[in-house]
């Protein structure tokens, strides 16, 4: 790990590889979580976790090893944690994981969860982070998981949907609309592990006839690990955005699987777009197209790439489109004219905040507090996690057919309020 991604650790409230691991590990229901570590990471893995899945408060506890434990092992720590467990939590399952200070013990966490001789099984690893970020720490738990399966018939024109979590905004909306899409086409979906699937549905994941990645940061590890064990072809297949961009995504999936029979699912998303977009052209009669002077969108990969094509290739016009990545990716997209990778290129995002005269901005709370700071002018939405100042309660997507009518929706929304607010002469710091 970088410097300066070491740095970002325990500064950012989402880079943790614990943290990631914690999140993969709780959005299995009926399993319990156990950090073994002080106060701090258990707390700091809670603040991301807890607000998406609200089991995290009762399924994920901690250690809380003593300063004398760092020196002379944790056992005694573990075993009261896991009777903690026994005595509280109707688990059917436990996964314990070192955290950073702790990993350096060399304790055998794995025999002393044996000696233990718990009602259930449990499943012990490494985080933290000097393991890694947020995705790293996610990759680490899913190949974890990857372990436990067994091989199975394959069951024809079946998926396992990877690179889901629903601790990302909108994640379990984004699951369920991608879900919809794909049975709509006739394909079954075996699994969607980190969304909130059962164990059961996760074992049988080695079933699928294909993989689809959709977030490369969380599932290309686990695909190419179950491709080498259980002979199973998959495909980076990225997130869905936009109605044309859904269209074509839907389009892919189905020529990789061989399908057919989803015409008349496909004819009835047509109508919802025609619809949608019948309406917008009534707004454009009133107030004009749908453009701003420059366009910001800053999140993981999948989305920030997604939701950038979808902006420029069908929704808005601009004169300068800026991409921020929050997590490596190898792919890029024609529509931005700039991509910028946050701890790789940060002078040069510095400079794009001090440049910023007015827009959109598509992104977390931290780029909109960077522009408070700086005193800017901007309309937002924000379309990833944290979202401190904005309210997302609606069971609505961001991908998909109907996450693209709900994006266009805010889009147009913060087209008018910045309208609105410059009539009057007024800073825009408007969130949408």
């Amino acid at each position: 790990m970088s410097r300066c991604e070491f740095e970002s650790s325990c500064q950012h409230n989402d880079t943790c590889g614990l943290t990631g691991s914690a999140a993969f590990f709780a959005s299995i229901p009926q399993s319990a979580v156990v950090v073994n570590g002080p106060l701090w990471c258990y707390f700091y893995a809670m603040k991301y976790i807890d607000d998406e899945n609200s089991r995290a408060g009762r399924c994920i506890s901690c250690t809380q090893p003593s300063p004398s434990s760092l020196v002379y092992g944790t056992e005694k720590d573990i075993l009261r944690a896991l009777s903690f467990v026994k005595e509280h939590e109707k688990a059917d399952r436990v996964f314990l994981m070192n955290n950073c200070s702790v990993g350096l013990i060399g304790d055998d966490i794995r025999g002393i969860c044996e000696s233990f001789q718990g009602p259930w099984p449990v499943y012990t690893m490494d985080s933290g982070g000097l393991k890694g970020s947020f995705e790293e720490g996610f990759v680490q738990a899913f190949l974890r998981i990857v372990e436990e399966m067994k091989p199975c018939s394959a069951v024809p024109h079946s998926v396992n949907l990877l690179g889901l979590s629903d601790i990302y905004l909108k994640g379990l909306q984004d699951a369920g609309e991608i879900r919809r899409i794909l049975e709509g086409c006739g394909i079954r979906v075996i699994s969607m592990p980190g969304a909130g699937d059962s164990w059961d549905h996760i074992m049988a994941a080695p079933s699928a006839s294909f993989n689809l990645v959709v977030r490369d940061e969380l599932g290309l590890a686990a695909a190419r690990e179950m491709e080498k064990r259980f002979h199973i072809p998959y495909a980076s297949v990225g997130m869905p955005y936009g109605f044309k961009g859904t269209e074509a995504w839907a389009d892919r999936v189905l020529s990789l699987l061989g399908c057919t029979g989803s015409a008349d699912f496909l004819a009835a998303e047509k109508r919802r777009k025609e619809e949608v977009l019948r309406k917008g052209n009534g707004l454009e009669s009133l107030w004009g197209s749908l453009w701003f002077d420059q366009v910001l969108v800053a999140a993981p990969p999948s989305e920030a790439l997604g939701i950038a094509e979808a902006v420029r290739g069908e929704w808005i016009d601009t004169a300068k489109l800026t991409v921020h990545l929050t997590a490596a990716s190898e792919k890029s997209v024609k529509a931005a004219d700039v991509i910028r990778r946050v701890t790789v290129d940060d002078e040069e995002i510095k400079k794009d905040y001090e440049n910023w005269e007015n827009g959109l901005v598509l992104s977390s709370s931290h780029e909109t507090a960077r522009l408070d700071r700086l005193g800017k002018s901007y309309v937002s939405c924000h379309i990833a996690r944290p979202s401190y100042d904005e309210v997302l309660v609606s069971d609505l997507p961001y991908c998909g057919f109907r996450g693209a009518a709900a994006l266009y929706e805010k889009l147009w929304n913060a087209r008018l309020r910045q309208i609105r607010c410059s009539s009057r002469g007024h800073v825009i710091k408007e969130k949408i």
